[in-house]
């Protein structure tokens, strides 16, 4: 596990996440011993620091004439985010209400080739949520192609982006699913009787259904909470009847 990674999915930035780590590793210092043990510029740490700071994480005290900074307690960050979550349900009916009065309808966006289909996959990476999906891994690697397909799962796993995948059984598939383990990823296998000629990934609120066509595949990403809903659910009973807990 990536503790940067996880701090990050709490809602900090990168730049933040390496300068608690490395106030915390240290003890009391100085901004300008941070900064060297974080790699970041001692202007950069200054400000994120202050950040920090306003945001309860860590704290100064002189000594010797010098102003040293100290990282809270860990358990400082549990407590933020008990209180954000309070926050949040305090909320939740009154936005529930909101989403129902809009009216707001789906946003729909269509992508056409390899190149445009890789921009779906940088929304993956940059919603930041967790993944399923139900593809075929021998035709969708194909597609994209494989150093793409390295690239990609290494930049998910930096993230500490779970994924989950209904494949059809296959040599390469079999080899995806033992790498499972190191590469944050739970792999079960359709039945034989289900044919795929498609891929669907389902993350966030959205929905992206990409077409496995060599010639001109096509991909259309959906916006919308409700089929979001609604292609969770389907992708449920399939991974129960796969074998999936």
């Amino acid at each position: 596990m990536h503790i940067k990674s996880v701090i990050e999915q709490l809602g900090y930035s990168s730049q933040e996440a390496a300068v608690y780590l490395a106030a915390l590793e240290l003890g009391g210092s100085t901004a300008t011993d941070i900064a060297a043990k974080a790699r970041l510029p001692r202007t950069t740490v200054n400000l994120i620091i202050t950040a920090l700071s306003k945001k309860g994480l860590m704290n100064a005290y002189i000594q010797r004439k010098r102003k040293i900074w100290a990282a809270e307690n860990p358990e400082r960050l549990m407590i933020t985010l008990k209180e954000r979550e309070a926050a949040l349900k305090l909320v939740l009916p009154e936005l529930q209400s909101l989403r129902h009065d809009t009216g707001v309808k789906p946003t729909v966006r269509a992508y056409a080739g390899v190149e445009e289909i890789r921009q779906i996959m940088n929304d993956i990476l940059e919603s930041k949520h967790h993944i399923s999906a139900i593809l075929s891994w021998d035709e969708w690697k194909a597609l994209l192609g494989e150093h793409y397909m390295d690239d990609f799962i290494e930049s998910r796993y930096r993230q500490y982006l779970r994924i989950r995948i209904l494949t059809p059984k296959s040599k390469a598939a079999a080899e995806l699913k033992a790498r499972d383990g190191e590469e944050l990823r739970t792999t079960q296998f359709l039945p034989s009787s289900l044919e795929i000629n498609n891929c669907n990934f389902i993350y966030a609120n959205k929905v992206a259904i990409i077409s496995l066509n060599k010639k001109r595949p096509v991909g259309i990403l959906i916006e919308d909470q409700d089929i979001h809903h609604t292609m969770e659910v389907m992708f449920e009973s399939l991974w129960r009847e796969s074998g999936g807990a």
